[in-house]
Formats: C-alpha cells, sequence, structure tokens
C-alpha cells in the first residue's frame, strides 16, 4: 500500500522486514525483531500523524495548546488531534487535556484506546523503549500492534479526511529507497 511519505514507507517496510524475520522462527533474534516491529509501527503512526497536522497546517496551533512544546511526543500529537477532531467534549488546555486518573495516568489515554484500539499500548510500548526498557514481547502481539497501527493510521487519514483534507498517500516502499 502507498504510503504518504518517504519516512512511513520506509517505517512500514521495515517492521514488515522484521516480522518476517519472526515468522521463520530464528529464536535468537525473535525479541529484537518483535521490538523492531512495534516500535515502528509507533514511528509509523507518528510520521503519518506529523504529515496529517502538516498538511492541515495546524503545527503552530497544535504547539500553541501543548504549551509551546517544540517536539512534542506522539501522545501530545494524538492527544491532541482527537481533541481537536474526534471528541464532542473539547478541552481548552493541555492541563485539562492531560488531567490524571488516581493511578497518576493520563485520562485520555482511555479516550484515545476507546477510539484507536492498541494506541495505548503502542505508546506505552515506545515510552519504555525511549528510557531503556524492553518489555518481552510474543509474535502474536507484536502482528496484533502492528495492524492495529496501520488501522489507526487509516483512521487518521479518514478523519483529516472527514475535515476537508484529502491527504494523497502514494509513496511507494520502492520510491522511497530510490
Amino acid at each position: 500500500m502507498p504510503e504518504v511519505s518517504k519516512d512511513a514507507a520506509i517505517l512500514i517496510a521495515t517492521s514488515y522486514q522484521a516480522l518476517k524475520r519472526v515468522e521463520k522462527g530464528e529464536k535468537s533474534t525473535e525479541i529484537a525483531n518483535c521490538v523492531v516491529v512495534i516500535l515502528f509501527a509507533g514511528f509509523f503512526i507518528e510520521e503519518n500523524l506529523n504529515v496529517i497536522i502538516k498538511k492541515m497546517k495546524m503545527n503552530e496551533e497544535m504547539r500553541v495548546f501543548l504549551n509551546g512544546k517544540e517536539h512534542p511526543g506522539l501522545l501530545d500529537k494524538i492527544a491532541w488531534f482527537y481533541n481537536q477532531y474526534v471528541s464532542s467534549e473539547r478541552f481548552s488546555s493541555k492541563k485539562e487535556l492531560f488531567k490524571k486518573d488516581l493511578n497518576g495516568n493520563p485520562l485520555i489515554l482511555n479516550k484515545l484506546e476507546k477510539r484507536f484500539p492498541g494506541i495505548k499500548e503502542i505508546i506505552e510500548y515506545r515510552n519504555k523503549i525511549a528510557h531503556g526498557e524492553i518489555k518481552t514481547v510474543n509474535i502474536t502481539k507484536a502482528k496484533k500492534l502492528r495492524e492495529q497501527a496501520k488501522i489507526i493510521t487509516d483512521e487518521l487519514f479518514d478523519l483529516a479526511k472527514q475535515n476537508g483534507f484529502d491527504i494523497p498517500r502514494n509513496i511507494t516502499y520502492k520510491s522511497a529507497i530510490t
């Protein structure tokens, strides 16, 4: 399937290659390849969301809402996008949007998970790796989260289209690497 950017095409192709290595049954690299599958699935969502926000010309509005954060993470971006284009209850500030539950987790994560199944686990997995913690995962979970990342990305494009931005996805993996 064509993607929206060269980076997105490379991310999904790398995730696919790792998935195929795991399916071959290479036990010595199974954990590493499952990590790549899930990590790159998260990067894939974020790259596509970056392009969507840029094409919608909403970068500055998003940054202002996120208190001027220069490089917001995936959770910041998808929570802002959800607040802006999905939620019937819009929050007017980052503080309101990221209000925490009794366990210290942002309440928005549950709303995101309901709308985009798998996003919570993808974000949590990605954040643990970013902080040096590798969580063991099996091939079944890796496949499921990779598929969810593709579904989430498709939904983000559909939401953009519903809001007047039909963003073409016409970059193939082959054109991305040449």
